[in-house]
């Protein structure tokens, strides 16, 4: 099941009712199917409202335009990319992972492979800087688990230094895996290789 969508986007008329959030989880559906099967190029309001077997009126109900409902759609994604990695914290914190940085990498390179809307969405041209800067919170959520999991890690390191290390891994994290995947849908398993070598290395390196 999908997380529940933060409205802080730009939603014309937030749903209160249960009909009306079930509608828009139905457009939302529509939407990251039709990236996912056909992608970028046949994503317009008219096709997602067909697909979601709704009135284009109603999808205009709630979104202005088809970049508003790309930019609840990247928040869906990477709100779920973040509970994910919540939820690695959470095991972790029970047994613990043999390289924590590498972990992390890999849980999110496998929810990148099982979500091909995410990258038809990311590499179709349909990503913005207003929709990274909207996307950006989920991103600082994912920083917070991986501190989380260095501190089980290297509970004598100073605070400061895994907030820092955490914030690494998230910054060149993001950069190694859109890379690997811009060459390869299934991601580039040497450059994924590579990178969690990379990663794993630098967080040694730094909290000791």
């Amino acid at each position: 099941m999908a997380p529940e969508l933060d409205l802080d986007t730009r939603l014309r008329n937030p749903p209160t009712q249960a009909r009306s959030r079930e509608r828009l989880r139905r457009v939302l559906d529509a939407a990251d199917q039709i990236l996912a099967r056909d992608g970028a190029g046949a994503f317009t309001t008219t096709r997602i409202a067909r697909v979601a077997g709704v009135p284009v009126g109603s999808v205009y109900r709630y979104f202005p335009d088809k970049e508003a409902i790309v930019e609840a759609l990247a928040m869906r994604y990477w709100t779920e990319f973040a509970d994910l990695v919540t939820a690695a914290a959470e095991l972790d914190e029970q047994s613990q992972m043999p390289d924590p940085a590498a972990g992390v990498l890999e849980a999110l390179a496998s929810a990148f492979r099982g979500r091909p809307g995410f990258l038809a969405l990311w590499y179709g041209g349909l990503r913005s800087e207003q929709i990274r800067d909207a996307t950006r919170p989920t991103r600082e959520a994912i920083a917070a688990s991986v501190e989380r999991i260095l501190a089980v890690h290297w509970p004598g390191a100073p605070a400061r230094d895994r907030a820092a290390a955490a914030r690494m891994v998230v910054v060149a994290g993001d950069g190694l895996l859109r890379e690997a995947f811009r060459t390869s849908r299934r991601g580039d398993e040497q450059l994924l290789a590579e990178s969690r070598l990379m990663l794993g290395a630098y967080v040694r390196a730094r909290l000791g």
